[in-house]
């Protein structure tokens, strides 16, 4: 289960867009995601999770959540 995050605040980096993801699904889920998946453009690195590029997700878009 994956869970959607939407950030287009131009001053955020991908990584501070990332981090965002990652708090909102800390504070829904209780446990931190072990994946995040965002477009192409916006791939990044960031410490203590696997971050995908996926040609499917829009820009400003990140989905984070569990690998099985």
């Amino acid at each position: 289960m994956y869970l959607g995050w939407y950030d287009d605040n131009p001053k955020h980096t991908p990584a501070d867009k990332i981090a965002g993801a990652i708090a909102a699904y800390i504070l829904r889920y209780g446990v931190p995601p072990t994946v995040v998946l965002v477009n192409e453009a916006e791939l990044t690195q960031v410490a203590g999770v696997e971050v995908r590029s996926d040609p499917y997700t829009r820009r400003n878009n990140v989905l984070v959540g569990m690998t099985p």
